[in-house]
């Protein structure tokens, strides 16, 4: 027996309506398990290091030798690049980890950190060993204290803090993937918490009185240093980028201009920002590193590094007491018997 069913003319639309609806569930849900998918399967770190057969430079096999450890040459590479997008050397330690002596990113903006340069670094290593006072304590930038840690014997109370990395805008979305990867290389801290930092970098950021004054409460008790470089004013830039903007250009001789330093500071002017400062990059061009708002040249930080806007030396409750390269040493006064 055959049964036809037979249908009032307004139900053919009901049934294509209802069929719409299920389609478009059924796609809203494929979307979301996708998205599930997605958000489960883990992210890969955007670049990778290569050891490659170069020698290091001299200061860095120096430096490698002072720890007992193999001098060693990495890139950083990025899948789809045609060249390295930083070049690292690194001592190799006897337990297998390594420790980095030297970063040179070769391309412009961020690349996971800032210059490190091994000349700089031998010079502040030798002027720690002669004279700083035993039992020091010195706060500087995470990665800096954990570099110092190796070779100088005092306390480094951020040593064990995670690094920021400095990740350019199209890795940002990989920025934990990244974080370990980077850390993995380094035997470091992954899991980066800025609660541990935050102090520290509050401090910089502060007025420059009341900036020393949470200086020495981080450190404590005892003799105490705070160290700082160029580096950590464009760091700052990218870390607290709506309380301490930056800006950086490198400069290259003309025949229209033979007073670099001059066009410099013309260029600051003329961008309209609020203070420079000039050093030179490892291929000796000058390089301009500009405040870009007035307030900030106030902070602790601008006020301990030699923009043209800085009391060197002046800041009450921190005393200069070395520089060199763009390294800047301050003591912390002591805090007050009560």
């Amino acid at each position: 027996m055959t049964l036809t069913l037979t249908q009032r003319p307004g139900c053919r639309l009901g049934k294509g309506l209802l069929l719409a609806v299920l389609a478009l569930f059924v796609l809203l849900v494929g979307i979301a398990v996708v998205g599930m998918q997605r958000d489960r399967a883990p992210a890969i770190a955007p670049f990778a290091y290569t050891d490659i057969e170069t020698p290091a430079s001299a200061e860095a096999a120096t430096l490698a030798n002072w720890l007992g450890a193999a001098p060693v040459v990495m890139d950083l590479r990025a899948p789809g690049e045609d060249r390295a997008l930083a070049r690292a050397e690194a001592a190799q330690m006897p337990g297998g980890t390594r420790l980095l002596l030297s970063w040179q990113p070769a391309v412009a903006g961020p690349m996971l950190r800032g210059e490190v340069r091994a000349d700089e670094e031998k010079r502040l290593i030798e002027a720690l060993r002669a004279h700083l006072p035993d039992g020091s304590a010195i706060l500087a930038m995470p990665e800096t204290s954990r570099r110092l840690a190796a070779f100088v014997e005092a306390a480094f109370p951020l040593a064990d803090v995670a690094a920021p990395l400095l990740l350019p805008a199209p890795w940002q979305g990989a920025a934990k993937a990244a974080r370990a990867a980077d850390a993995a290389i380094w035997s470091a801290p992954a899991n980066q918490d800025e609660t541990a930092l935050a102090p520290y970098l509050d401090a910089l950021l502060a007025e420059d009185v009341n900036g020393a004054a949470r200086l020495r409460v981080l450190a404590g008790t005892g003799e105490a240093y705070a160290l700082v470089h160029l580096r950590d004013a464009f760091a700052m830039g990218m870390l607290r980028p709506d309380r301490f903007a930056m800006a950086q250009r490198s400069f290259v001789a003309s025949e229209f201009s033979h007073d670099l330093a001059r066009e410099a500071k013309t260029w600051g002017r003329e961008e309209g920002h609020a203070a420079y400062a000039i050093d030179r990059d490892p291929q000796g061009r000058l390089r301009g590193h500009f405040l870009t708002e007035a307030r900030e040249t106030a902070t602790l930080l601008a006020q301990l590094l030699p923009f043209n806007t800085s009391r060197l030396g002046e800041v009450p409750g921190m005393r200069l007491v070395w520089q060199g390269g763009g390294y800047w040493l301050y003591r912390i006064a002591p805090l007050e018997p009560s």
